[in-house]
């Protein structure tokens, strides 16, 4: 099996958002929205370089989607997907950026992977 590799855990379980989360585009981002000391507060989990991204609705996720990966980030090791993808780029910009298999599951949402250079939280 292949190992998960914890990156970040978002700051409040998913259960208890205020919005559901999703995928903007604009920001090649996942935004949450979450309340805490009353004040409602927007969280971001950013992606750098995405060459590719699939989500999948929570009815879809087996138990390998879920666990490591509830509300926390992490880093899929020796993804046959990210071989695929990286096999499948362009030659001249196959080593353009770093990439790496990362991956989230939130409650209610589902899973969310991305094949990217880099992530931030903002």
């Amino acid at each position: 099996m292949t190992a998960k590799n914890l990156l970040y855990t978002i700051p409040v379980p998913s259960t208890s958002f205020t919005t559901e989360a999703h995928f903007d585009g604009k920001e090649s981002a996942i935004i949450f929205c979450y309340e805490r000391d009353r004040s409602i507060h927007r969280g971001m989990i950013k992606f750098r370089g995405i060459a590719a991204m699939r989500k999948r609705a929570e009815r879809c996720c087996t138990a390998w989607h879920i666990e490591g990966a509830y509300d926390t980030l992490v880093e899929i090791a020796e993804s046959d997907w990210l071989k695929e993808i990286r096999a499948d780029t362009n030659l001249q910009w196959r080593d353009r950026w770093e990439m790496h298999h990362y991956m989230i599951y939130l409650d209610s949402v589902g899973c969310f992977e991305f094949i990217a250079d880099s992530w931030a939280v903002t």
